[in-house]
């Protein structure tokens, strides 16, 4: 008699252990996993490093920001409304309201397949704005238009938009994660469809940015920019092939 023969009961605890979601399969992607975070995080830099040569030139890119600040100035709202937009806007973009999200996503996500590769995409996009972004901002220390002058090496941090990078940054990188080639409900007609969704949003973050007299217009662009690279990290990351250790199956003895 076999005395490591297995018992109904042992059975069924096998069972439930290995009823456990699984990493998931990945999805084929029509092209090297690299491919598109590598071109669109060049095209994300390049226009980010265009964009920081000319505040520091006060070329053609910043010609319109005195223009636009003088009309928006006189005409923000105050009382209820004022505060109202604000909302909007921390919501769309604030550190405060945008990483419990990015982090309750991606710690569902990893809860459901057992698999933290997603939540990791997140971290490395927050690192790439934290850093990149940190390092341009108190680089150029460019003063808001509430200070009624636009300085370099002042007392600001205008430029890039924090603010514009963090909302499209999150909003984007949700849709990816949750229904892109590799996120957990992978839907192409959804995900195009959030996507556009996400991008209007976006939009209205960051032109309450400007529309509120907190940044100037060329501060916005060199958010969007800023955003784009860290979700080109992410999805780097994200679509990187998985490296898992083969369990050896058990032996009857």
């Amino acid at each position: 008699m076999n005395s490591s023969a297995s018992t109904p009961d042992s059975r069924r605890r096998l069972i439930r252990r290995s009823s456990a979601p699984p990493a998931p399969d990945p999805q084929p992607l029509d092209k090297p996993w690299w491919a598109t975070a590598v071109w669109s995080g060049l095209l994300a830099v390049i226009a980010l490093a265009l964009m920081t040569w000319q505040v520091l030139v006060s070329g053609p890119f910043v010609a319109w920001d005195w223009s636009v600040h003088e009309y928006v100035d006189p005409h923000v709202p105050d009382g209820w409304l004022l505060f109202a937009l604000d909302e909007v806007s921390n919501i769309g973009g604030q550190r405060q309201h945008t990483l419990p999200v990015l982090f309750a996503v991606g710690l569902w996500i990893a809860y459901k397949w057992r698999w933290f590769r997603p939540l990791i995409a997140i971290c490395a996009g927050l690192a790439t704005i934290f850093f990149i972004g940190y390092a341009i901002k108190f680089g150029l220390a460019r003063t808001p238009p509430a200070d009624g002058i636009d300085m370099l090496h002042g007392d600001g941090q205008a430029f890039p938009s924090g603010h514009t990078a963090n909302a499209t940054f999150t909003w984007i990188i949700l849709v990816i994660v949750w229904l892109g080639p590799r996120g957990l409900h992978p839907d192409p007609v959804r995900f195009r469809r959030w996507l556009a969704i996400a991008g209007a949003w976006i939009l209205v973050t960051s032109g309450l940015m400007v529309l509120l007299d907190y940044h100037w217009i060329s501060d916005i662009p060199g958010g969007w920019a800023l955003g784009a690279l860290a979700t080109s990290v992410a999805v780097a990351v994200l679509n990187a092939p998985p490296t898992r250790v083969a369990h050896p199956s058990q032996r009857e003895c």
